[in-house]
């Protein structure tokens, strides 16, 4: 039987509308204003599409690609790269540059400085509560003949009034701009020519390019050599100097850096604490924690670990739990991972009490826990630290210098208490931490990275380092960043069973 074109592109449109939350729906429309009629009531996506359909716009995949829900493009038969190539050809969006810049503004504008935004352009009290993002806002303006493509002088000087002088830049870069492409990052040059710039930038990444060529191609010890070669010829000769007597010097060091002993059967306890149900408090279900904990399960439990995994549990519970285990035996290691709602330094119980993280620390100091003096002590935290969001900044690299050594005249050997600890956070300090009904884009890239880099033999500090860059990188606007924590004094390199064997 042949099926109605038209019936099977409403279906497609149904279930794209069924996966859209109401800020995004809010996106949406707000991109869609030069084509909406003021005032028309628009309650969900399906509203939003069916009005699109009877003006003949052929724009709802455009419209999926701008808010980056790319994963719905597949469901109307288009590719995220097809997208990009045709949005990147003049003529061929149907969105104004204009409304793309002040939706991607928006993204950056956190709720801080969104405050600021309302005082200083002296929004009304009775429009306070309707103004929830900084879109709400520039509709306003627009409403008050203050703002369109061809003025945009408030907002310029509202961004240099809060000091974000980043923003002020791309609205000055895009003012004059008619015809949207895809945005690029646009690097913030400190200095030089643009040519002897664009030289650089383009040497590192040739740079980034052939060592991660080498690390999937070549042994460790042989990719540090031969990155070190590439490295020094292909920067620019100032930098080239120094890069290459910095790398001799780290070489060095690194030599003289001890690993731990991490050869029991098994390693270790692997101790995960889920709590996903809040039942009693205005929390909302951890919808996804279970898919983090089953890939922790998988993966310590590859490494060679014994798994103890709890859900549900109150502050008192999860204090009981983590008492037994500062009075076991342990063997080379051990390790923690708490997934559930947090606050600053502190995760919750299912009651939605406060547990601190320096009171589980201090729990398995040295002088607490005897049994593992001297041994790595991990804990993976996946908790929100606040309820601010991060925004997307350029960073310049620096070296710190070193610091003094110190001495002491003490004969005894003596360790501090607080040695041997990693803490890997989620996130950082007073910001939030993201989570799908997938799993949490900490837990899923650390069990991603153990899994791939552990048989590799790269130290855990190095694989987190990776985490990073891969969290950091998750989305456009919604910005997160982990934040390891640690007083390691030797490198911990977690190899699995079969490989310790072979090098035993």
């Amino acid at each position: 039987m042949q099926v109605n074109s038209s019936n099977s592109t409403d279906v497609s449109l149904y279930k794209v509308s069924m996966e859209l939350d109401k800020e995004e729906l809010g996106d949406l429309k707000f991109l869609c204003t030069d084509h909406l009629q003021a005032g028309k009531g628009i309650d969900n996506a399906q509203d939003l599409f069916r009005e699109l359909q009877q003006q003949h716009l052929d724009i709802i995949p455009e419209l999926l690609y701008r808010i980056q829900r790319f994963d719905l493009l597949i469901l109307l038969g288009k590719r995220k790269a097809d997208m990009k190539q045709l949005l990147q050809q003049p003529g061929n969006s149907k969105i104004s540059n204009y409304r793309v810049l002040l939706y991607n503004i928006s993204k950056e504008i956190n709720g801080e400085e969104l405050g600021n935004i309302k005082f200083i352009l002296q929004v009304a009290k009775r429009k306070l509560q309707d103004m929830k993002n900084f879109m709400d806002v520039c509709i306003d303006l627009e409403r008050r003949g203050e703002l369109g493509p061809d003025n945009l002088r408030v907002l310029l000087d509202v961004m240099t009034e809060i000091k974000r002088i980043d923003l002020k830049s791309k609205l000055e870069r895009n003012q004059k701009v008619d015809d949207p492409a895809v945005e690029e990052p646009c690097p913030q040059q400190a200095g030089g020519s643009t040519t002897e710039l664009q030289n650089n930038l383009n040497s590192i990444a040739n740079l980034h390019r052939a060592v991660e060529a080498l690390s999937m191609e070549s042994t460790p010890a042989e990719t540090s050599t031969i990155s070190s070669v590439i490295a020094t010829s292909s920067l620019p000769q100032h930098i080239s100097t120094q890069t290459s007597s910095q790398s001799e010097a780290r070489q060095t060091n690194s030599e003289c850096i001890k690993v731990y002993k991490m050869d029991s059967k098994p390693l270790g306890i692997c101790l995960i604490l889920n709590n996903k149900s809040f039942p009693g408090t205005n929390l909302k279900e951890r919808n996804g924690t279970d898919h983090d904990a089953e890939r922790l399960t998988q993966v310590f439990g590859m490494l060679g670990f014994e798994i103890d995994k709890k859900d549900n549990l109150t502050v008192k519970c999860m204090e009981e739990v983590l008492l037994k285990y500062q009075k076991f035996d342990h063997n080379d290691c051990f390790v923690c991972c708490i997934l559930s709602h947090g606050e600053k330094d502190a995760v919750l119980g299912t009651d939605g009490d406060l547990l601190h993280i320096k009171k589980i620390r201090s729990m398995f100091s040295g002088s607490q826990c005897c049994s593992l003096l001297e041994k790595p002590k991990v804990f993976f935290i996946q908790a929100c630290q606040g309820h601010d969001s991060q925004r997307a900044c350029q960073v310049m690299n620096h070296f710190p210098s070193s610091s003094s050594e110190l001495e002491t005249d003490a004969m005894t050997y003596s360790i501090p208490e607080d040695r041997d600890f990693l803490i890997g956070m989620s996130t950082v300090t007073d910001c939030v931490s993201y989570r799908t009904d997938k799993g949490s884009w900490f837990i899923q890239e650390l069990c991603n990275c153990l899994e791939e880099l552990c048989p590799q033999g790269q130290d855990l500090l190095t694989i987190l380092t990776v985490v990073n860059q891969k969290v950091s990188e998750k989305h456009s606007s919604k910005k997160q960043i982990p934040e390891p924590r640690f007083t390691l004094s030797k490198k911990l390199i977690i190899l699995p069973p079969s490989q310790r064997n072979l090098n035993s």
